[in-house]
């Protein structure tokens, strides 16, 4: 067993994988070593092909069991699967270098080109108070892929940034009241801890700017309205709704500002949402208004 491979090995185990879950990521983490050296990179992202069958004979165990341990994984951000009908998968190792940090920087693929026209690199610097402050360009891109982390060369995370990943993600639950599926959902989709960062400095802005701009026009319910504690329905709904956003902006070559894209959807979500939550607030005060109304009844003569 090579260092790199223990060192992947004892990364996975730290990160409270399952014995199978940490066999099924030394494989494709291992075999991404191949994918790198063959040019098999795509959004910044090594990957590798595999069948699920393939890997339960290799690890010698159910394909039930491989496919429970790849949604754990995939859940916890360290796969990105791209399902393909009657093929194999692709899966897409988001944190292969961090696990390989001493690589150089790869030179981009016509393809990985392509697909990386319209982004530019976030510059993050961490303070005590808050972990992590960001710096952007002035037309606020999102690097979707990689950034720079503190004032380091190296444009990938080093093990240390688990952890800043970890404070980060806690903040969120504590002060930000982000809820459990939606830090999960921003978790998968980001690279590394700056990419979280970027998408939850977005849904905090956007939300701002809607709560000023309704407040502004004569409704101050906006404040209560998105409110995570207050209204129930909107941390799925915005679940959801991120869920599907990041995925077409990664997926559309279209959309050039990615952070212009995302700001603009949702203020049109928090102010659909604002919408939403007035209209049933005032049904139900109209329910309460009627619910003690008693008609009076009329005696008939025989």
């Amino acid at each position: 067993m090579n260092t790199q491979f223990t060192k992947n090995f004892n990364a996975f185990e730290k990160a409270g994988f399952k014995p199978t879950e940490v066999s099924i990521l030394n494989h494709l983490y291992d075999y991404g070593n191949l994918s790198y050296k063959n040019g098999w990179v795509k959004n910044d992202m090594v990957f590798v092909k595999c069948l699920r069958e393939s890997l339960a004979a290799t690890i010698n165990v159910s394909k039930d069991t491989i496919t429970r341990a790849l949604t754990n994984i995939e859940n916890k951000g360290w796969l990105i699967v791209e399902r393909q009908k009657n093929a194999a998968n692709i899966y897409f190792l988001p944190k292969y270098y961090n696990l390989n940090s001493d690589l150089k920087e790869q030179n981009a693929t016509t393809e990985n080109a392509n697909c990386n026209q319209s982004q530019t690199n976030f510059k993050q610097s961490y303070t005590s108070e808050t972990n992590v402050t960001c710096k952007s360009s002035k037309n606020e891109q999102i690097d979707m892929s990689k950034t720079e982390v503190g004032h380091e060369e190296s444009k990938t995370i080093h093990v240390s940034g688990f952890d800043r990943m970890q404070n980060l993600v806690d903040s969120l639950k504590q002060k930000a009241c982000f809820g459990h599926d939606l830090i999960n959902i921003l978790v998968k989709y980001s690279e590394n801890t700056g990419v979280l960062y970027n998408y939850a400095k977005l849904i905090f802005k956007a939300k701002k700017t809607v709560i000023a701009k309704l407040v502004k026009n004569g409704k101050p319910e906006a404040k209560d309205a998105l409110r995570f504690e207050n209204n129930i329905n909107l941390m799925p709904e915005l679940t959801e709704f991120m869920k599907s956003l990041i995925i077409k902006t990664r997926c559309t070559k279209s959309i050039k500002n990615v952070a212009g894209y995302i700001t603009k959807s949702l203020h049109e979500f928090f102010t659909d949402a604002v919408g939403d939550y007035m209209s049933i607030e005032r049904h139900c005060k109209m329910y309460r208004n009627t619910k003690n109304f008693n008609i009076p009844l009329i005696k008939l003569d025989r």
